[in-house]
């Protein structure tokens, strides 16, 4: 059947830098929303810079001085936005810039002052995504949970309000903050550890709490805060372990209609991950998992999808959603459009939250496909991973993470950033709750390559890989238009433009322009940094500019995976910004080979005290410290310096290091503990220095098991 998409209208030149952008754009000349309108398409209209002078695009100016704790450089995630000619940028523990958005030219800085230990609280880090701008004021959310707006002239702040419920559990704040009519509206992470998801809303004016609404039901000997989670209750069992919150977090996506005045939130997994020791009676476990459509006003429930009920695999709804409307067998429809982490590409009504197609996007191995029907995913039995490991696609990152697409009215394209690997699923028989520690109840992420044992698990499977690579997909026709070459692991973010072009940035520190219709390769800029954040559009007196944050940060700096620049520069967090008959990036300094401190002294030989260190490191340190000193941010346990190992408790157990982010875990670890990881790290140290540097290696086989 002939199927359409109702596009804007394509205008190129100056008059393309000024063309209509529905829903409180600003003409496209700035940048004022997350996705530059609350339909978070991420589509500029900007035509200066198309695919013929891309070829030209060179460095207009870049910004380094980021707020840096502990000589630990964690990366930048944030979607800049531009309002006036002032760009409002975000780094490392929430901290705002404000820049002329022409020149670079610091305006002002607005640190929090975000709380060190509470890095222990996030399970990815202490990454911000980016800011939000109404009337005047800048809305920034803080890792340690609080919601700041600021004067945007200024940098002043002018109200704080603590959005979280419980401060002794590990809730953390790392997404954007959206505006909805006269609210904005804020998610919290710690979906992985112990949090009760829910999402909040507050006057823009004062900060009071407009509404808040929870994803899953708490506790069953209180009251239910509201109506809908009497509902969701009939989906968990009462034997559910409530003690670790559920789960269930709105931490990055958020979108808003005004014209429906709906605000739609996707949540993340629960906790612990596999359903059977979340909730043994095997419920759908609502709102788990799901697209959530709230009333902006009331913050009462229109509607919900859940992507994937009982979700035993990480597989949560919380990536990017797009609003669009399409033209559907004759009939414009008002869309929304998601690719969740399971694999699935998801077009629903966002009027009625009817389905509309869900077709995969990537290899999909935990289900054959979605019935349209039910809406529900049909499960593949022999991928059960309860009573045996599984090697399962996607993996734990998802086929899509929290890289936003970009939809392009002009091409009727999305433009998705996948992820392309499978991973060996071993599932716990119970899990004990650690409080700051992840508590997801399955192994660590084995990924290719897999060991001899593993070899009867990928009979019948597709072959092994890990790469990222960008797919143009066509969510009318359902099918992808073209593809990238392979990329490193975790690429990042999209732009499209009305100049025909898509921009993306990649691990290997190259930034690239693809014509939007082709996918072909129009230009590549070598920055030396890692650009995982999305680029943004816009213009300042007539010119083009394409703006990108970089800097490796997250889940990805714990181990820097290959192909990504920062194993050969240091990985400094940038701004880059560049247009037409720009000049050369100046790349970084190249990393410095590590100096070899001298071999601790091996005095504990006892295996089970080493063993336990063992299991004590993958549980507590291993989120953040790679394992036997492969590349990343933090510092290397597998050489430390003499003063470290004399102070390893100090260190680990009372937080010498906590402002710069090293928390103390006195509270859930005792000298015992520590004791024994510090001789599993000695020990280990010991053993590579005996057999070689070929024993180093980045995975966990050997250990969590």
């Amino acid at each position: 059947m002939a199927l359409r998409f109702k596009a804007l209208l394509a205008v190129g030149g100056v008059a393309g830098m000024i063309a209509a952008c529905s829903w409180s754009g600003s003409g496209g000349t700035d940048w004022t929303h997350t996705g530059l309108t609350s339909r978070e398409e991420r589509h500029s209209p900007l035509a200066a810079i198309d695919t013929g002078n891309v070829d030209r695009l060179g460095l207009a100016w870049m910004f380094d001085d980021f707020v840096v704790r502990g000589r630990v450089h964690r990366g930048n995630q944030g979607t800049p936005l531009v309002v006036d000619d002032v760009m409002y940028a975000t780094g490392p523990w929430s901290v705002v810039y404000a820049l002329d958005a022409k020149t670079g030219a610091r305006l002002w800085t607005y640190d929090p002052e975000a709380e060190g230990a509470w890095a222990r609280k996030t399970c990815c880090d202490v990454n911000n995504k980016g800011v939000a701008y109404a009337d005047g004021r800048v809305y920034v959310g803080v890792v340690d949970g609080w919601l700041d707006a600021l004067d945007a002239k200024t940098g002043k702040r002018l109200w704080r309000v603590d959005t979280l419920i419980d401060r002794a559990k590990s809730y953390s704040v790392t997404g954007a903050p959206r505006i909805a009519g006269r609210t904005v509206v804020i998610g919290n992470g710690g979906g992985d550890m112990d949090a009760r998801g829910y999402v909040s809303a507050y006057d823009l004016r004062t900060g009071k709490l407009a509404w808040r609404f929870f994803t899953v039901p708490g506790d069953p000997s209180q009251p239910d805060e509201h109506p809908e989670l009497a509902e969701a209750r009939k989906t968990w069992g009462k034997e559910s372990r409530w003690d670790l919150g559920g789960g269930g977090t709105v931490y990055d996506a958020i979108a808003y209609d005004p014209d429906l005045n709906l605000v739609y939130a996707g949540t993340s997994n629960g906790v612990p991950h596999p359903s059977w020791l979340r909730d043994p009676t095997g419920g759908d476990n609502l709102y788990l998992s799901s697209i959530l459509a709230i009333d902006a006003n009331t913050g009462r429930l229109k509607w919900h999808y859940q992507t994937t009920p009982a979700d035993s695999w990480d597989f949560g709804a919380t990536q990017h959603m797009i609003l669009a409307d399409l033209e559907i067998a004759g009939k414009t429809r008002k869309v929304i459009m998601q690719a969740p982490k399971n694999g699935f590409f998801y077009v629903l009504d966002r009027a009625s939250g009817e389905l509309i197609s869900a077709d995969p996007f990537t290899t999909v191995t935990w289900a054959s496909h979605v019935d349209m029907k039910t809406g529900r995913p049909v499960l593949n039995a022999a991928m059960d991973y309860k009573t045996s490991p599984k090697i399962i696609w996607p993996s734990v990152s998802g086929g899509h993470n929290w890289q936003p697409m970009a939809f392009s009215p002009d091409t009727g394209l999305v433009y998705i950033p996948v992820l392309e690997a499978p991973m060996k699923y071993v599932g716990y028989d119970s899990v004990t709750y650690q409080p700051g520690s992840l508590n997801e109840g399955k192994g660590p992420p084995l990924m290719p390559p897999f060991e001899a044992e593993d070899e009867p698990l990928l009979a019948n499977q597709p072959k092994p890989k890990v790469q990222s690579v960008l797919k143009a997909w066509d969510p009318v026709a359902r099918k992808v238009v073209w593809e990238s070459a392979p990329q490193p692991w975790w690429s990042g973010g999209l732009l499209s433009t009305g100049g025909g072009l898509v921009f993306q940035g990649t691990t290997d520190g190259k930034f690239r322009a693809y014509d939007a219709r082709t996918g072909k390769v129009l230009k590549t800029i070598d920055t030396g940094v890692a650009i995982l954040a999305p680029p943004i559009a816009y213009a300042v007196d007539g010119v083009q500019y394409i703006a990108a944050l970089g800097g490796l940060g997250g889940s990805e700096s714990a181990y820097f995976p290959d192909g990504a620049a920062a194993h050969t520069h240091e990985n400094r967090e940038s701004l880059f910004v560049f247009r037409l008959d720009g000049g050369a990036v100046p790349l970084p300094p190249k990393r410095a080979p590590e100096e070899k401190l001298p071999l601790p002294k091996q005095t504990v030989t006892d295996p089970k005290v080493i063993a336990r260190g063992a299991e004590l490191f993958y549980h507590n340190c291993a989120r953040c410290h790679s394992f036997r000193g492969a590349p990343g941010s933090y510092p290397n346990l597998w050489n430390m310096d003499p003063a470290a190992h004399e102070n390893f408790s100090a260190i680990l157990l009372d937080g010498a290091f906590a402002d710069a982010g090293m928390a103390p875990f006195r509270d859930i670890l005792s000298e015992k503990d520590s004791a024994a990881i510090h001789a599993f790290l000695i020990a280990d140290v010991n053993r590579m220095a005996k057999e070689g540097e070929g024993a180093a290696v980045s995975r966990f086989n050997e250990i969590g098991k």
